[in-house]
């Protein structure tokens, strides 16, 4: 394959859509901290140009992975069905532990420099945040998308809009935490903490994606 083959088959297509058929791709953008969940209906030309990467190493990465559908449940049913059990159950169960997690952090390593003051906070803020947005989906929004309810496009533009507000609020995390790299000679707790943190970005990336790229393009207006 040339490499103008790579790019007429990969440059101008929604990194989402990339995301969504082609496994490992999301391990790719995830890396090179390309938005593909709440940013996922831009190119991937402009995704890279707007984190000044090369388009041309980016497409030989993703030309090297197998190209096939990924694996989704058959029915948007379904899929609703693995989003409330494998995220929203995930998300409720880990935020209070993480919280826990960060005032121990936060209150042990006060005098470090690199303590992620206001983190336990934060992630309080998250958990608020999202579990409103979890809660209408799951009384709103998920009903109507069973019932095949004409309206359905109307809570699922809210719901985008309050997607990309979760990105923004990944973002944050990821400096708030020094893109969740303890430092040198850092406790077990501390260590333990950006594990989960890193988790919950991970988790809510591809719960984002699911839903923007997978789930909500099957209702358009």
């Amino acid at each position: 394959m040339t490499q103008l083959d790579v790019q007429s088959k990969f440059g101008d297509e929604p990194i989402g859509e990339i995301a969504a058929r082609l496994p490992g791709a999301a391990a790719i953008f995830r890396k090179l901290k390309l938005d593909y969940c709440c940013g996922g209906a831009i190119s991937l030309r402009a995704a890279l140009q707007k984190r000044g990467l090369e388009l041309a190493d980016v497409e030989r990465q993703l030309a090297a992975l197998t190209p096939q559908e990924t694996e989704v449940p058959e029915s948007s049913g379904q899929i609703i069905d693995h989003l409330i059990s494998r995220y929203h159950d995930t998300h409720r169960r880990e935020f209070p532990e993480l919280i826990q997690l960060a005032r121990r952090v936060e209150r042990v390593h006060a005098g470090h420099p690199e303590a992620p003051a206001g983190l336990a906070e934060f992630l309080t803020r998250m958990e608020t945040a999202l579990g409103t947005h979890m809660q209408q989906e799951e009384l709103i929004l998920f009903p109507m998308i069973r019932a095949e309810d004409p309206m359905v496009s109307v809570p699922i533009s809210a719901m985008v809009v309050e997607h990309q507000d979760h990105g923004d609020a990944l973002e944050a995390l990821a400096t708030l935490t020094y893109d969740m790299e303890p430092p040198e000679g850092a406790c077990g707790s501390w260590r333990a903490l950006y594990v989960g943190v890193r988790k919950l970005s991970d988790d809510l990336t591809n719960h984002i994606h699911i839903e923007n790229n997978i789930l909500f393009p099957r209702f358009p207006d």
